[in-house]
């Protein structure tokens, strides 16, 4: 299977991942053909991509969790963060909370024990969000990619509970932020960042205010905009006073909203992130965590279409593990022509990709 954007589906193409509803069920199930109607309503809905077999596809690719807990997950963030917005001091509400939260805490624990055995994870297979649900899905995605970062450097069993909450947390200050200016679709004015900015004060005060949550998942929640040169917000701190968890969501906050469509712009690709994030090293991020960070991430999975420096476009029959940017290719086209010739980019040292290419 593979990513395109949905202005590019056609009924060639059948869904090779279910699409969710906002309450988290199934809307669209595998297997289903991209008719006209349907791309329609999932644009209505704010996707822009979907993962689809066609003729180019070969095999699957599978998430680092299940589809359905993820949306469990995603369920959770979504429920605490409209509880926050009621909050208004009513001992009801603050119960309501730390109910939700507990389920919250069961549900992000299960995902702690399935990937705290998996030491070598790669991301490969990108979450698809909505405009609408954008918070949320991005709340989760940063805590499973929080999660393989930790696993990665060795933290514990203990650390890693704690980094997984701080990171599903991580934005839930953007909650007393007005929606009108996270949803607005051209660049906020410097007096609307300057809002927006406060999101990690005002959600570290909920939570010491609300819960009983312990420092270590409340301070990420603070400090995750803070960056390695002593230049972040909201507190300008050096380095060396920024707790791991907070550098940790740091780095994967900026890398999945980077690869996420906003309001504003469109998603970059990942390749481009991945280059973005090893040139910030040592300015915007800890750059030990950006070494480790960019072997956890596969830009170019299988069945990705990429075009090569020369002009042919072929798609990724085979994954370079040592070397994510140097994969097997199949080519497909070269100068206009039909080719089905087997390439080792690791060998043809005179050829790089250039690009993904969305429609073949």
């Amino acid at each position: 299977m593979r990513a395109i954007e949905l202005i590019h589906a056609s009924e060639a193409h059948t869904l090779a991942t279910p699409i969710f509803d906002e309450n988290s069920k199934i809307l669209l199930s595998r297997g289903v053909k991209l008719k006209a109607s349907l791309v329609e309503k999932l644009i209505q809905l704010g996707y822009t991509r979907v993962y689809i077999r066609d003729e180019h596809t070969e095999s699957d690719i599978e998430d680092v969790i299940s589809p359905e807990v993820r949306q469990k997950s995603i369920g959770h963030i979504r429920k605490l963060s409209a509880l926050a917005t009621r909050q208004n001091g009513s001992k009801n509400v603050k119960e309501e909370f730390e109910k939700d939260l507990t389920f919250a805490k069961a549900s992000i624990s299960s995902i702690v024990d399935d990937l705290f055995t998996k030491k070598d994870v790669v991301i490969e297979l990108m979450d698809l969000k909505t405009v609408g649900g954008y918070i949320y899905e991005h709340s989760i995605n940063v805590m499973v990619l929080s999660l393989i970062l930790g696993t990665s450097i060795g933290l514990n069993r203990s650390d890693l509970d704690k980094l997984a909450l701080a990171a599903s947390l991580h934005d839930i200050g953007l909650m007393f932020v007005p929606q009108e200016l996270l949803n607005k679709d051209t660049p906020l004015t410097k007096s609307e960042f300057e809002i927006v900015k406060r999101h990690p004060l005002l959600g570290f005060e909920f939570l010491k205010k609300s819960t009983n949550l312990s420092p270590l998942v409340r301070i990420p929640v603070l400090q995750h905009h803070e960056t390695y040169n002593g230049k972040g917000y909201p507190k300008q701190l050096d380095h060396s006073k920024v707790h791991l968890f907070s550098k940790i969501i740091g780095i994967v906050d900026a890398f999945d909203a980077m690869t996420s469509d906003r309001p504003h712009r469109k998603a970059l690709p990942v390749f481009e992130v991945i280059e973005f994030i090893m040139a910030s090293g040592g300015t915007l991020f800890d750059p030990e965590l950006v070494k480790a960070f960019i072997q956890r991430i596969n830009p170019y999975p299988l069945n990705t279409i990429v075009k090569l420096n020369d002009g042919s476009v072929g798609v990724v029959a085979k994954v370079n593990k040592d070397l994510f940017s140097r994969p097997v290719i199949r080519l497909i086209r070269t100068k206009s022509k039909e080719n089905s010739r087997i390439i080792n980019l690791i060998e043809e040292k005179n050829l790089v990709i250039q690009g993904i290419v969305h429609k073949a």
